[in-house]
């Protein structure tokens, strides 16, 4: 193995009477792609600042190999400078005398940054796009990156995926984003009460790995559980008598006593469910809302065209598309912000709406906890058809009860959206919007949300950039293409996307394949395992032949090796891999029709 380029050792932190970390040790190694995961408050971001060297810790060390350079990406920003994004983002790579713009460029395009507005004329979501431009053109040998894809689209997530795969150097990634950790880490460091716990594996296999650390804690407890038994039975039998020499011994009964405790009380705490929620009645009537050959422009420019969609109750809609594309006009005309300029919308009588929007414009920032959910006074909150105490309602949602007088101006982003979610999943109505809900919610957070919409029996439709979140929830999936182009389909986008793939194969060659597999597949001796496998191959080999083709395209472009030499060598290994993937399909297919052959 080679040598650490960073190393953590004895890291110890304390923030008042909450112990941060307690003795940690860690290292990082050239080119790891590191998730580094954790519940909201455990310290990822503090612990990325204390290894950029913004906060010092109360004790340990980090050693840093001479001459590796720490590139951070924060996840809030400094919105005094005012500077032209194009000087800001090639400002620490000025004096190397190199021409920086080809690269701002390659940078600048697929982030959809304008290179001449001024950092003052930028929105939250651009500037951090300016901010993970320059974080990535500095291009250091650890990239430590806090939430990179906050308000990013899809598409711009996939091409950061791409960019952080190819990267030589090593990365460190926090994002509530679980698709793009599966798809881009290599290794895990999970955060867990002081704590530090490192996997060798990447995040897609968090669940499994996180489960075996559960197993064992539980069986750490229920040693503890026995030994404190066996001991307390000693005490009744006889430490009076033996009084003298048994002082050490009775004060180990009261030593793991307190362990137990606060071992039991751990893992209660991180086993713990959030509590069923109840929703109200639900509408009757199942058509819920229709649009008719609807169009509508803004300045002139189309954003959706003669589209039409009927909504039926208890659907789960999701919307994706890239920003600015029209999601939200969409939105606007379900819920009657808008007017279509050509067609009509109808929706049912009776149909109550309830709209999450991203700009959290319905918070008062003067107003506490306890005055948002119960803003007519009181102490409790109707949820449903019954009420709840509000103290108890704020902890269904993950707030220590000690805030719950706090102005909403002091919450964080994460929690201004729980505080928000809180709000509106009390009493939903028929019809829930959720414009962007996912925004700035930690992994924890985006397991209740989705564990509670499941619950909700009507109508759902929610816009968000989240992969993995809409491919555990929705049933149906509206595609914003650009050029005012919808495409509606039955199922998730990850669905979409793999039969999207599927479908630019080539027809000749499908059609020799299907043969062979039907062909196969019509002997009544195979298992079902291996008629399922042959099944698969087809599919399997098509999309990695397709992938090749995008690949040997991009390599034949003779300027890349010049410009990015560090995608040209990614991309020729992924194509060796791809080869031999499908050299081994091949073989496999072969040995199966081999088998059945006999």
């Amino acid at each position: 193995m080679s040598s650490p380029i960073l190393t953590v050792k004895n890291l110890s932190l304390s923030f008042g009477q909450k112990e941060l970390f307690n003795d940690i040790e860690f290292s990082i190694y050239e080119g790891d792609k590191i998730a580094l995961i954790g519940k909201n408050g455990e310290g990822k971001s503090t612990l990325m600042k204390m290894i950029a060297g913004i906060h010092e810790p109360d004790g340990g060390l980090i050693w840093t190999m001479p001459g590796i350079k720490v590139g951070y990406l924060p996840q809030n920003f400094d919105y005094s400078k005012d500077k032209k994004t194009y000087e800001y983002i090639g400002e620490s790579l000025e004096k190397t005398g190199e021409d920086l713009t080809y690269k701002i460029d390659m940078l600048a395009e697929p982030l959809g940054i304008d290179k001449n507005k001024r950092l003052s004329q930028l929105s939250g979501g651009e500037l951090r796009r300016v901010y993970l431009a320059k974080a990535l053109l500095d291009e250091p040998d650890l990239l430590m990156l806090d939430e990179p894809t906050n308000h990013l689209d899809i598409a711009t997530i996939e091409w950061l995926e791409g960019y952080v795969n190819s990267y030589q150097g090593a990365m460190c990634l926090i994002s509530h984003d679980r698709t793009f950790l599966a798809n881009v880490s290599q290794k895990m460091m999970w955060i867990d009460r002081g704590d530090i716990h490192i996997a060798k594996k990447g995040y897609k296999y968090f669940e499994e790995w996180s489960i075996e650390l559960l197993e064992q804690e539980q069986r750490e407890v229920e040693r503890l559980r026995r030994k404190l038994t066996e001991e307390e039975q000693w005490k009744i039998q006889g430490v009076t008598a033996r009084r003298k020499r048994n002082q050490k011994r009775l004060s180990d009964l009261y030593e793991l006593r307190d362990k137990m405790r606060a071992a039991k009380g751990a893992l209660n705490k991180k086993t713990q469910e959030i509590a069923n929620h109840e929703f109200g009645q639900i509408q009757k009537s199942k058509l819920l809302a229709e649009l008719e050959n609807v169009t509508v422009s803004i300045n002139k420019r189309n954003l959706i065209q003669d589209f039409s969609l009927t909504i039926t109750k208890g659907e789960k809609i999701g919307i994706i598309g890239p920003n600015g594309c029209g999601k939200t006009t969409l939105l606007s005309l379900i819920t009657g912000q808008l007017e279509p300029e050509i067609g009509r919308i109808k929706i049912a009588k009776n149909t109550t709406v309830s709209y999450y929007d991203q700009h959290r414009v319905a918070l008062n920032p003067e107003d506490s906890l306890w005055e948002t959910l119960c803003p007519n006074g009181g102490d409790h909150i109707q949820v449903g058809d019954g009420t709840k105490h509000v103290i108890a309602y704020l902890k269904n949602f993950m707030f220590d009860p000690k805030t719950s007088k706090d102005s909403v101006s002091t919450l964080s982003g994460g929690q201004a959206n729980r505080l928000m979610l809180a709000k509106i999943l009390a009493s939903p109505g028929s019809l829930l919007i959720l414009d962007e809900p996912t925004n700035d919610l930690d992994v924890d957070t985006l397991d209740m949300l989705q564990d509670i919409l499941w619950g909700y029996k009507g109508t759902l439709i929610v816009v968000s950039h989240d992969r993995d979140f809409l491919d555990r929830l929705v049933t149906r999936t509206l595609i914003f293409e650009g050029n005012a182009k919808i495409v509606e389909y039955f199922g998730s986008y990850m669905e979409y996307k793999a039969q999207s793939l599927t479908k630019k194969m080539p027809i000749a060659k499908n059609k020799i394949k299907y043969e062979k597999s039907e062909r196969v597949e019509s002997s009544n001796k195979i298992s079902f395992k291996i008629k399922h496998e042959l099944e698969m191959l087809p599919k399997q080999i098509e999309v990695l032949e397709l992938e090749n083709s995008h690949i040997e395209e991009q390599l034949s472009n003779d300027a890349l090796y010049t410009k990015n030499p560090q995608l040209f060598t990614s991309l020729s290994d992924q194509l060796a891999q791809n080869n031999k993937k499908l050299q081994e399909l091949w073989d496999r297919w072969a040995e199966l029709e081999g088998q059945i052959s006999l």
